[in-house]
């Protein structure tokens, strides 16, 4: 990579697993001297659900080996004023609450699981389904608002047949992860959907995971390629 192309990942101060699968997945494709820009850590209370739609996620290397194995730096997060210009793209690998400053800088590039501005918000996976819903992942640029900057890619997860709910989660979270590790391909290409936009939703309460569970078939009925 030249100085001019330089990225970032943003991420947490502890193993994480989106982080290592993104920056092997740039590794493999050639892409070398990766900084990691790191939040600080508080581990929260693990919620109780009904189905878990994506992978345990505090696992793996400390992000400090990662860097290493790749030729980058860690640099702390209290740092990103100092940084900013030295980056052309910031992917957002796992974050806490951005100030708005550098949400608006419009450096920073995440992928959202749900078609943005169709579906934002929390447990998009899980709402589109219940809503029937189309499901996909979104690259768009951060801003000050809750999944609703610049939209840069669309890419619809297909659902097949013989789906469960669990081998279409397994899907949709690694189309998530093959997105952040092509972004610079995806930029190139711009495939945007035209889709009405709705309000953005909160964790689906455990309750409402039956009605889940319950609409699935349904909504496979609806969408699955046949």
């Amino acid at each position: 990579m030249t100085a001019e192309n330089r990225i970032c990942l943003l991420s947490y101060d502890t193993p994480h697993l989106k982080t290592t699968q993104v920056l092997m997945g740039l590794h493999n494709r050639g892409f070398r001297n990766i900084d990691l820009l790191l939040m600080p850590f508080k581990k929260r209370p693990e919620r109780a659900v009904e189905f878990k739609h994506r992978p345990a996620q505090f696992e793996g290397p400390d992000p400090r080996s990662l860097a290493a194995f790749n030729g980058g730096k860690i640099i702390q997060y209290s740092e990103w004023r100092d940084v900013l210009d030295d980056y052309e793209w910031f992917l957002v690998c796992g974050s806490n609450l951005i100030e708005a400053d550098f949400a608006n800088s419009g450096r920073i590039l995440n992928v959202h699981a749900g078609l943005i501005p169709s579906v934002r918000g929390l447990d998009s996976f899980k709402w589109a389904i219940l809503n029937g819903m189309p499901l996909g992942n979104t690259l768009h640029k951060i801003d000050d608002r809750a999944d609703a900057g610049e939209i840069l890619f669309h890419l619809p997860t297909p659902v097949f047949p013989e789906d469960d709910l669990h081998t279409l989660a397994r899907r949709h979270y690694e189309n998530e992860i093959w997105m952040l590790i092509n972004f610079d391909t995806l930029l190139d290409r711009r495939e945007v959907l035209d889709l009405p936009e709705h309000e953005a939703t909160m964790r689906m309460p455990i309750g409402v995971e039956a009605d889940l569970i319950q609409a699935f078939e349904t909504f496979k009925d609806s969408h699955a390629k046949q």
